[in-house]
């Protein structure tokens, strides 16, 4: 089915590009159906060359208009950007995200479920305790947009962090805690529920450390940690997706991952 050469696969740039694609294909372009996999770094470009003959993933967009007119199934590939991938792991898999508009034969595919808790809801997975993860998952917030949230174990595990280090006024560790947060893809999902984190830290430390013995009101010895986060939520819409500087393709990123400057 598909021709094109597994080498021209265009890498994304990060974590946050990768979801604001996701999120782009599902809620503007439509494309409902979905399935996770991975498979071996080593075979990647195999992986991709089977998915392509499949599929036809990796068609350029005037050939996905062309497949969508003719009502034929059109399906797209997102390749976990080098940016999530382990160190110093050359053994580790690759995961992948395969969108389709129609069920695609000879794939076990999940209908994309767009509401506010959906019971198989489409995810992405982050490196944690070695190991790839369920860490962000898509649903329809409180306003009925489509956007992306942290998974609920996980957000209860930063949650519950940050509480510790605030109740025991360990602040040295949750400055440390709330700087890495900052970095997560603060879509409006993501964003909300960091908000809920800052209010429940602010609200233990408060209580016991809101006044000084003359009255006036203390400063957070955490609130530097928040100066990194965004004010507003990141917009998928005009969003840089894919990198500027070498590796861009797959097909770059092999030529230097055999030479072993990847």
């Amino acid at each position: 089915m598909g021709t094109a050469d597994p080498a021209t696969y265009p890498l994304l740039r990060s974590q946050t590009a990768l979801l604001a694609q996701a999120l782009r294909l599902v809620a503007r372009d439509g494309y409902r159906f979905w399935a996770y996999q991975t498979t071996p770094t080593e075979r990647i470009l195999q992986a991709v060359r089977k998915l392509d003959e499949r599929h036809a993933v990796l068609l350029d967009p005037q050939a996905r208009a062309v497949r969508r007119r003719a009502r034929l199934p059109v399906a797209h590939l997102l390749l976990a950007p080098l940016t999530a991938m382990p160190p110093d792991n050359p053994r580790s898999t690759w995961p992948m995200l395969l969108l389709a508009d129609q069920p695609l034969e000879g794939e076990n595919l999940h209908r994309v479920e767009l509401s506010p808790d959906p019971k198989r809801p489409l995810y992405w997975v982050a490196w944690r305790d070695g190991e790839w993860g369920a860490t962000y998952i898509l649903r329809v917030d409180k306003r009925g947009r489509v956007t992306w949230f942290l998974e609920e174990a996980f957000y209860r595990e930063l949650l519950e962090e940050a509480l510790l280090y605030a109740t025991r006024g360990d602040w040295p560790r949750l400055v440390t805690h709330l700087k890495a947060m900052g970095h997560l893809p603060m879509f409006s999902g993501v964003w909300s529920q960091l908000q809920e984190i800052r209010r429940r830290v602010h609200q233990v430390w408060g209580d016991r450390h809101l006044r000084d013995p003359e009255g006036r009101w203390k400063k957070p010895p955490w609130g530097a940690a928040l100066e990194g986060w965004p004010r507003v939520p990141l917009s998928p819409v005009g969003m840089r997706l894919y990198p500027e500087e070498a590796p861009r393709t797959l097909g770059e990123w092999w030529e230097m991952h055999r030479k072993g400057g990847a």
